[in-house]
């Protein structure tokens, strides 16, 4: 199973992520420093409404920012169709509804796998990053001053890749703000920078456009 630390070598093309051992300006506060918890039910509340709001979109594009230790990198993602297209760095992700490719450029490697539909990671599904309905998470609100709420998700079978999750919610709609993972220590933030419709063709992976590049296959 893939850890945090995993997925960001590849999504900050090789770097190696330190762990943060306090929380950046701006993100989401971190589970030891959550204000006191209220009643889970407007949380289960909140998170289906997150999750009806993505679902009601056919096709859509969000942008976003990943902060972890001293590394930010910028990124997106479109959804379309069962499909997506995922941009990170000098990486590019394209999958097909079945099988995932996973393109970096400046290493001219395609890396081919299977996608863990289950996985709330967005960088590893995008598709379900907002999607916190099939009761692998226990929701806690820690806060809700009517514009902006925190929600608390934690792994209901402790086995969950990336660990407690702090989604930081705007309301009217709700639209999320941040992802903050919380992985065995490691510390990353995601910051979403916009959710927009997409009215063009979705990008599919094209084997000519690696011509030369080394192909792994897991699958």
């Amino acid at each position: 199973m893939k850890t945090l630390s995993v997925l960001l070598l590849f999504a900050l093309s090789g770097s190696v992520v330190p762990a943060v051992s306090s929380p950046r300006a701006g993100a989401a506060p971190q589970t030891q420093e959550a204000p006191a918890a209220r009643p889970s039910e407007r949380a289960s509340e909140l998170l289906r409404e997150l999750a009806g709001e993505f679902r009601a979109m056919k096709s859509y594009t969000v942008a976003f920012t990943i902060a972890a230790g001293e590394s930010d990198v910028a990124g997106s993602y479109t959804v379309q169709s069962g499909g997506y297209t995922l941009m990170i760095g000098d990486a590019e992700v394209f999958f097909d509804g079945k099988v995932r490719y996973e393109v970096d450029h400046a290493r001219r490697e395609v890396t081919i796998n299977a996608v863990d539909t289950t996985s709330r990671n967005i960088l590893d599904n995008p598709i379900g990053a907002f999607d916190f309905l099939d009761g692998a998470y226990r929701p806690t609100l820690l806060s809700d001053d009517g514009s902006e709420a925190l929600v608390r998700l934690i792994p209901t079978d402790g086995e969950s890749a990336t660990g407690v999750v702090t989604v930081r919610l705007g309301l009217h709609p709700v639209r999320p703000q941040s992802l903050a993972y919380d992985y065995d220590g490691e510390q990353v933030t995601v910051s979403v920078r916009s959710i927009e419709p997409f009215a063009g063709k979705l990008r599919r992976f094209d084997p000519k456009a690696c011509a030369g590049y080394e192909m792994i296959d897991f699958r």
